[in-house]
């Protein structure tokens, strides 16, 4: 789940991307019209409530705030290297993370709504003694976020059902062993146009790449300038406000992981877990709206399609160990 931007009144859920200073005026936007009904529309489909959670299942820290708020960080978890104990429960609680995120991907199908992928990805969450992490977080109303075309990220589950030539990006996070597993990938749906695809591909190639490039001694920042230069080398804009994390005991952890060139050279070191998540917009131009109506999605400007995926990486003594692996 990316960090970023939110409504003021919660920002105590989220760490705030430092934004850059205005770009030119984009050219306009180039991309496919697809003649599709706009992906959020609370007037036509509705979001019913959650999967009840068990007491039995352990909570994270928000669970039962009736603001949804995490705890607060504490100083020494800034950057923090994890111990060899620290690092199996992240082992666990990613692995688990992966297996949810390849069950929503293989429920969603044309005339499924994003709200059965939901339920079901979420029962399977508490039957594994875990617990599905978007409920209630910050107020969040379900368990994963399915945020569809030209939904750029953070789209609720809802009864819109998936319709053919659809991407959507599924976002699994969960808590299991007293740490936090996040990851997300992409799924078309049925025959997809060619662009679409394009777009999909290139953000996981963008996601793979940047990883590869992590390792002890490398600079913070080198990942967000190596995903900004990816992206628009290959004519996608790339979204600077929402970013990853580190993660560990609580999800959105500090530094941020940010997807574009700035100014945070932290040396990383063995120990370290963070998630890597760049979304990328067709048509050169990732400008962004949001959040809208509910509080929660945000849309790409242009109403360009998007992409976005997501692993949990650990820095080793030699490179990353991706920790959501699919199984």
């Amino acid at each position: 789940v990316a960090a970023g931007r939110l409504a003021a009144r919660r920002s105590f859920c989220t760490h705030a991307a430092p934004l850059r200073p205005a770009a030119p005026e984009a050219p306009a936007a180039s991309f496919p019209r697809r003649n599709k009904k706009p992906a959020f529309n609370p007037k036509e489909f509705t979001v019913p409530p959650p999967v009840k959670v068990p007491a039995s299942v352990p909570r994270p820290s928000y669970a039962d705030d009736p603001q949804g708020r995490p705890r607060p960080l504490t100083q020494d978890e800034y950057a923090q290297c994890k111990t060899s104990r620290q690092i199996e429960s992240m082992r666990r609680a990613n692995g688990l993370a992966a297996e949810a995120l390849v069950l929503a991907c293989e429920l969603a199908k044309e005339g499924v709504s994003t709200d059965e992928v939901d339920r079901k990805v979420a029962e399977f969450v508490i039957s594994r003694g875990a617990y599905p992490v978007g409920i209630n977080y910050c107020g969040f109303p379900r368990g994963l976020c399915a945020s569809p075309n030209e939904v750029a990220l953070h789209g609720v589950p809802n009864t819109r059902p998936l319709e053919n030539g659809d991407i959507c990006n599924f976002d699994v996070t969960v808590y299991h062993d007293g740490a936090f597993g996040d990851c997300s990938a992409m799924v078309c749906v049925g025959d997809v146009d060619e662009d679409a695809r394009r777009l999909v591909d290139t953000t996981r190639q963008c996601l793979h790449a940047a990883i590869d490039t992590v390792g002890p001694g490398v600079k913070l920042n080198s990942i967000g300038k190596f995903c900004e230069e990816f992206a628009n080398s290959r004519g996608f804009g790339i979204v600077a406000e929402f970013c990853g994390h580190f993660i560990g005991a609580e999800l959105h952890m500090r530094p941020n992981v940010l997807h574009v060139t700035n100014g945070n050279a932290l040396l990383l070191k063995p120990g370290m877990t963070f998630t890597i998540e760049p979304i990328l917009i067709e048509g050169g131009n990732a400008e962004i709206i949001g959040p809208l109506e509910d509080n929660w999605t945000i849309i790409s400007k242009s109403g360009g399609w998007s992409a976005q995926w997501e692993h949990t990486v650990l820095v080793t003594e030699h490179g990353a160990e991706i920790l959501t692996r699919p199984p």
